[in-house]
């Protein structure tokens, strides 16, 4: 009797895990109501969709995958390609310098890395 109830005990464990886990802002979110999430860190999964090296900024569009799109500025180069799905983690400032132009609604990133495409696409 003891094992069973162990069982539901982690399976339960792990569903609040995942449901915890799934809360986090999505690009949609900060597209409908941006000013909830200005100045606070966010970390998005999305596909690369357009890059562009502007002095030594590099400017990304990524778009999830309910075709939600919002621009990431990064320092420098990055190692990433059209195409390619990336983990993005920076601060969501309301407006970013790029070169002599203003960008606004932007994540300023801290960290971009390619991970791999979400298992249910369509899920959120």
């Amino acid at each position: 009797m003891q094992l069973p109830r162990r069982l539901v005990e982690r399976v339960a464990a792990l569903l609040i895990v995942g449901a915890l886990a799934a809360c986090g802002a999505t690009i949609r979110d900060l597209n409908l109501r941006p000013d909830r999430h200005y100045q606070q860190k966010v970390t998005v999964t999305a596909r690369v969709t357009r890059m562009q090296s502007v002095g030594d900024d590099t400017l990304i569009e990524v778009v999830d995958t309910r075709d939600s799109r919002v621009l990431v500025r990064a320092s420098g180069r990055v190692d990433v390609s059209v195409g390619d799905w990336v983990k993005v983690t920076g601060v969501f400032v309301p407006e970013a310098r790029v070169a002599d132009t203003s960008v606004y609604d932007v994540i300023t990133a801290e960290d971009i890395s390619r991970t791999s495409a979400p298992w249910f696409l369509n899920f959120r």
